[in-house]
């Protein structure tokens, strides 16, 4: 057992060698039981196309004149089951039944896009609302109540508390070291080349020294320290990293994950925080299945690895290698 502390924020979690052979049972999902949660749910899907169309909440008319905003294949609407002040809902594609390995880059540059475009129309309407975040679940074990893919863009004018607590840092250590924390990561992480993945743009992929999941991998966008800050291409760059991962879960036989962005606040200039993505492996879902999460991460707030993020990366890494990016 390693005891290890995240570099920047001293987080600890404890990476247990060799125990992801024994947990690899409940990562396996049972694709019988998987596609009759599809099948059972459809004709009530609330985000399939007529459903969306006809019974979705709209937004009021400071945010979209018609109620909701389109970005290509993608609709965004107001959550009915709000998990912030502000909670947008995305929905990136009209089909019901995707799995993981078919989960492409436009569904994510077109989700981005919406999430990004309703926190600017906020951001518009109500200026102190400049805080925002990106989460995706995916299927039960990660926590969606809803099979058809989705994706929630959640502001507020508080801090959210994981962000806030990366920008504290993040300043502190400018303050202390006067240089970036994430542009020293990057630099010693390729140098270290352990845990390192590959660069796609300005989009650096790795697995972090301490992770806070299952085979989970970072990106750390240079240069960028809010969503606004992002190009179409930074976008594209982030789906096809996340497609990767995607993939290599797939592979493996991960069904289910979490996925989350980091963002600065909105008009704010934070020069010392680069944007972040953190995606991790959930549990399998089956008739009979066992959650990841339990007393020692939700009220001890202890984390846990079944392996060393060394491991993960050498195995995760050919996913990035086999594509000619730069």
């Amino acid at each position: 057992m390693e005891h290890r502390r995240d570099p920047l924020t001293g987080r600890k979690v404890m990476v247990l060698k060799g125990r992801l052979d024994y947990v690899k049972r409940f990562l396996e999902s049972d694709q019988t039981a998987i596609d009759a949660l599809a099948d059972s749910t459809h004709q009530s899907c609330p985000f399939c196309p007529d459903s969306v169309e006809k019974s979705s909440p709209k937004f009021p008319p400071e945010i979209s004149a018609d109620g909701r905003i389109y970005t290509g294949e993608a609709v965004c609407f107001p959550s009915l089951f709000a998990h912030g002040d502000f909670n947008a809902i995305v929905v990136p594609t009209r089909s019901h039944k995707v799995a993981l390995n078919q989960l492409h880059p436009n569904m994510f540059v077109d989700a981005f896009k919406a999430c990004i475009e309703y926190f600017n129309r906020l951001h518009e309407w109500r200026p102190e609302v400049k805080n925002n975040a990106i989460i995706m679940n995916f299927y039960p074990p990660a926590g969606s109540t809803i099979a058809h893919p989705h994706i929630q863009a959640l502001a507020s004018d508080l801090p959210i508390q994981a962000t806030h607590e990366l920008l504290a840092a993040s300043t502190a250590y400018f303050q202390e070291h006067r240089t970036s924390y994430w542009s020293d990561l990057v630099e010693v992480e390729e140098q270290v080349g352990e845990r390192y993945l590959g660069r796609i743009g300005r989009v650096n992929w790795l697995t972090p020294f301490a992770p806070r999941g299952m085979n989970e991998a970072q990106a750390i966008v240079s240069d960028a320290c809010n969503l606004i800050s992002l190009s179409h291409q930074d976008l594209d760059d982030i789906a096809k990293g996340t497609v990767r991962v995607l993939e290599y879960y797939y592979d493996m036989g991960v069904r289910s994950f979490n996925f989350a962005v980091y963002s600065g606040p909105f008009g704010e200039n934070a020069d010392h925080f680069d944007l972040n993505v953190r995606i991790v492996s959930r549990y399998g879902y089956k008739h009979n299945f066992v959650s990841d999460v339990w007393a020692l991460q939700y009220l001890l707030d202890e984390q846990e690895a079944y392996e060393a993020p060394e491991e993960t990366c050498s195995r995760l890494r050919r996913y990035f290698e086999q594509h000619s990016d730069t």
